[in-house]
């Protein structure tokens, strides 16, 4: 990670097994917290679907304890990839945020992943990844397409800024054709979510990724029994006189918000 971002990280981030995880709804999440769990002994103990917030077991609601894994809160600490409204939350880690973008640079923005951002704040070597390992990291959040709009650009965030330099190599070696067949191959698109027992389920190919990384990728073994209720939002912008849970700008002038209820 560029020194001069990892300058600016909040103090949280240096810490061991203080914390716990809130996993969101995708894989990007999901592969973001085994990181995080493997080197920082943080363990999820809620999951978040944007429309409500579950604990597992006991848990309670969460406070300042947890980090929201791939979503932009706007107070509380989370890793996030999107333009949003994060600007005033210190404990916010987004590459974004770092870099100064905003909905009048929207167009400038890093659009990669959450997992992505951790991997390089924790220093983790990727050059020791397979290509086709190093491919399914610019799968996730579809990070590969960034590199056909502008390559440019995209170089400048996945070797300036990330130090992953070897990951131009691969997008210089293939189409976007190999990438979405690699998403097909391995539904790495589909969502994570709470079945009615209360057991998260995915059709992700957990299994087949576990064995591809030489890993134990999976989702918690509990049952999670919902502990707040949120309402999701859409608009042009969000209204100053509410209060925000999350937010995320989809498009230069578009925004998907949750908020308590």
């Amino acid at each position: 990670m560029n020194k001069e971002i990892i300058k600016r990280l909040p103090n949280w981030i240096n810490t061991v097994g203080q914390y716990c995880l809130c996993l969101s709804d995708d894989l990007d999440s999901l592969f973001s917290c085994y990181y995080l769990t493997k080197y920082k002994k943080w363990n999820i103990k809620y999951f978040y679907d944007f429309y409500n917030i579950y604990a597992a077991g006991n848990e309670i609601l969460p406070q300042k304890e947890t980090i929201a894994v791939d979503a932009d809160l706007v107070n509380g600490k989370c890793f996030g990839n999107h333009v949003g409204q994060y600007e005033d939350n210190p404990n916010c880690i987004n590459l974004n945020k770092y870099n100064n973008i905003t909905q009048y640079n929207y167009t400038e923005k890093f659009a990669g992943s959450t997992l992505i951002t951790v991997l390089s704040i924790l220093n983790v070597d990727i050059n020791k990844f397979t290509e086709e390992q190093q491919a399914i990291l610019l799968c996730i959040d579809s990070m590969f397409l960034s590199y056909y709009f502008s390559k440019s650009q995209a170089s400048y965030y996945i070797d300036t800024i990330l130090g992953y330099k070897k990951l131009i190599d691969i997008l210089e070696k293939h189409d976007k054709q190999y990438f979405y067949n690699l998403q097909d191959k391995y539904k790495l698109k589909e969502k994570i979510y709470l079945d009615g027992w209360g057991l998260l389920q995915t059709d992700i190919k957990l299994d087949e990724i576990s064995t591809l990384f030489n890993i134990k990728l999976e989702l918690p073994q509990m049952d999670f029994d919902i502990v707040q209720e949120l309402e999701v939002h859409k608009g042009y912008y969000a209204p100053g006189n509410i209060d925000i849970f999350s937010l995320a700008r989809t498009y230069k002038n578009s925004v998907i918000y949750s908020t308590i209820k």
